[in-house]
């Protein structure tokens, strides 16, 4: 089936392309990109649902996630290999479902190198394979460094890999040679300091990845596409693959006749934070320079894609306008919204879902769970929930619902259930709907979290959901609606119970004036930036943005802030998302103080008592003015018992049940919509 597209207001999005021997109808691309769907080393069935649905939604043409090439080249609980060919089966299943949407379907095939781990794999422990004796940038694991007769394996094994591709009748494949992967490895200073043939000057560190495409192309001959994945730039200044050293590797590539096509990222292993950039740090689209430097020294040799945060189509229509690049990668955007092309076609971009790059996906892949977006829980659900899965509810069993609270998880819920065909009605305490988000999108680099409301809103506005604000309920104005979903959050608690100190209930003195939790405290500070006073101490154990968020908007104002957590490191899960090492160095600039290890031990007149957990001298920190509690957080969930006596069923979802990460409660309420 084809989706079809008009050029509109895209005439080079939406003309056609020729890519070696594969013929694209557009110029969007879904770049590899890792979802962790596999089974027992091969792909699966929510691997092929999920490729399909974003065939079907418009997207010319999609790279299969990163598959192994050879063994010692794995690396997470669930990737999958390429070099067997029990993978022929499963890759025609998949080019089955994507060709039937007129979109091309490649294979990425990669090595990990010494980013792997060699215990991943229970019963295949081996050491890494390298270039060269470089520790892991991740693990500190220390490699092997390859021999002549490890490289030959290798290079064998990626040619039997790429016939497998070709057999299945999949369209092509892309060799992974950037982000510190194994054969982006080699072209590296920062990690190939060989002195055989495969090292030295930034030609001769080619060497293996045109021996690679050697090998493939006398496997696949030249009727079949094959590309190679660039790091442009590593962003480790001389240390690592400059765009200079880019250049020159780029023009050896193109000279070998090899490659149909050079898809442009960047960064690697050390700069993770730039590759897959979290909001408000990189601008929309930042690799395009490099893209366009690529494309002066291919020429019409090949084509050239890029990556880097692209997120609607009006910017990738000006990279392709300058002829900065050939096809332009919008992966996280389509994991948000697998229509996001099909939308725009059709004039509807007031329809999509946009990624905020948020980087809840990056969070649950550095975690090693399988990947999804927070804002589109159909995310590798696609069979439950993906395209046509919304089942319209008959006239005779349409319900009037009532949610009480407009944070994520009702307002999720109620554009779920107002889709269904139910009538909903949400009432919000507060003077606007959003809940947790009205908090973290009033920090600093954090206003793109207004896009995420927005997100939720637009569905509550095309099904015309009533949103009654500053109507806080009680059991004396129960709604009278058939059916109750009580979606009424958390509340952030300053007793400072902690798991560090369970045989105490409450940090002694955090009853003081001084103190208060950190969703007051971002309140206050945004409405009246000096009402915090000049000395802050910022009490942190979630380990979360918003304390760092606090701190930033803060000394931003000129005060004296501390951050002190018992936590290894302040900020630590912000070091999942990407964020670390952007707002780290934006602190430190502003004198903002870190200290780890560290805990209250009681709060008094004389001041906030501290200690460090594993033992010493304790400290005394004079003069604070306000002390902020980012600890714990209780249920808003006084209303629920009570109804329930008065014999009113209320059903309940969100962080009212048990507070949690974004991503739990939207997919909660995505869930209890559909059932309802």
């Amino acid at each position: 089936m084809n989706t079809p597209q008009t050029p509109g207001p895209y005439p080079h999005v939406f003309s056609p392309l020729s890519i070696g021997s594969t013929k694209v109808r557009n110029r969007i691309l879904v770049s590899g990109h890792t979802q962790l769907y596999g089974e027992n080393g091969l792909i699966s069935e929510r691997h092929i649902s999920y490729y399909r649905e974003r065939a079907r939604g418009g997207a010319a043409l999609l790279i299969l996630e990163q598959q192994a090439a050879h063994p010692a080249g794995r690396n997470y609980h669930a990737g999958c290999i390429a070099w067997d060919e029990r993978v022929i089966p499963w890759y025609e299943r998949l080019g089955e479902a994507v060709h039937a949407h007129d979109c091309r379907q490649f294979v990425q095939l990669f090595a990990c190198g010494a980013q792997g781990s060699g215990t991943q794999y229970f019963d295949d422990w081996r050491p890494l394979w390298a270039a060269s004796r470089i520790p892991s940038a991740i693990s500190e694991e220390m490699p092997v460094a390859m021999e002549q007769a490890d490289i030959d394996d290798l290079i064998d094994h990626f040619a039997r890999s790429a016939r497998n591709v070709q057999r299945a009748g999949l369209d092509g494949v892309e060799i992974h040679a950037a982000h510190s992967q194994l054969l982006g490895e080699f072209l590296s200073p920062a990690f190939n300091k060989r002195s055989d043939g495969y090292g030295g000057n930034p030609v001769d560190r080619c060497r293996l990845v045109l021996e690679v495409g050697e090998a493939i192309r006398a496997a696949v001959g030249t009727d079949f596409t094959v590309g190679l994945r660039l790091s442009f730039d590593e962003f480790l200044g001389p240390a690592g693959i400059t765009p200079e050293q880019s250049e020159e590797q780029l023009a050896c590539f193109a000279d070998s006749g090899l490659f149909d096509f050079f898809d442009i990222s960047g960064g690697g292993y050390h700069a993770l934070h730039i590759a897959v950039a979290p909001m408000g740090t990189v601008p929309e689209g930042f690799l395009a320079d490099s893209a366009a430097a690529a494309r002066s020294i291919v020429g019409a040799r090949a084509r050239v894609f890029v990556v880097g945060r692209f997120l609607d189509l009006a910017r990738a229509e000006a990279v392709l306008a300058a002829g900065s690049a050939d096809m332009i990668a919008m992966t996280r955007a389509h994991m948000a919204d697998p229509e996001i092309v099909a939308k725009s076609a059709r004039g509807a971009e007031h329809e999509v879902t946009r990624c905020i790059n948020a980087n809840v996906c990056v969070t649950r892949l550095i975690e090693n769970r399988e990947v999804s977006c927070f804002q589109n829980p159909a995310m590798g659900r696609e069979d439950r929930w993906g395209h046509g899965t919304l089942i319209q509810v008959s006239a005779e069993k349409r319900k009037d619902i009532a949610v009480i609270g407009a944070g994520p998880a009702g307002l999720r819920f109620a554009g779920t259930a107002a889709a269904r065909g139910h009538h909903v009605t949400l009432y919000e305490g507060s003077s606007e709907p959003g809940g947790r988000l009205n908090l973290i999108k009033a920090l600093p680099t954090r206003a793109a979290w207004q896009g995420a409301l927005d997100n939720l809103l637009r569905p509550l506005s095309r099904a015309r959901v009533e949103i009654l604000t500053s109507s806080p309920i009680n059991l004396e104005n129960l709604p009278d609606a058939e059916v109750i979903v009580l979606a009424s959050g958390a509340r952030w608690l300053t007793h400072g119970y902690s798991p560090y100190r369970p045989e105490r209930d409450a940090i002694p003195g955090a009853t003081s004036s001084r103190v208060m939790d950190i969703g007051v405290a971002i309140e206050r500070a945004v409405g009246a930036p000096n009402s915090l006073g000049r000395s802050v101490l910022i009490v942190d154990e979630t380990g979360d943005y918003l304390p760092l968020g606090l701190a930033e908007l803060l000394a931003g104002r000129g005060a004296t802030v501390e951050i002190l957590t018992p936590r290894p490191f302040v900020g630590a899960d912000t070091q999942r998302t990407l964020d670390l090492p952007h707002v780290m160095p934006r602190l430190k600039k502003l004198g903002v103080r870190t200290t780890a290890g560290h805990f209250v031990e009681q709060i008094s007149s004389a001041g906030v008592e501290i200690y460090d957990i594993w033992g010493g001298p304790r400290d005394i920190r004079e003069g604070v003015d306000s002390i902020v509690i980012a600890m714990t957080q209780a249920p808003r969930d006084e209303l629920y018992e009570p109804a329930g006596e008065r014999g009113v069923r209320m059903h309940r979802v969100g962080d009212v049940i048990a507070p949690r990460r974004i991503e739990a409660v939207i997919y909660e309420a995505e869930q209890l919509a559909r059932e309802l």
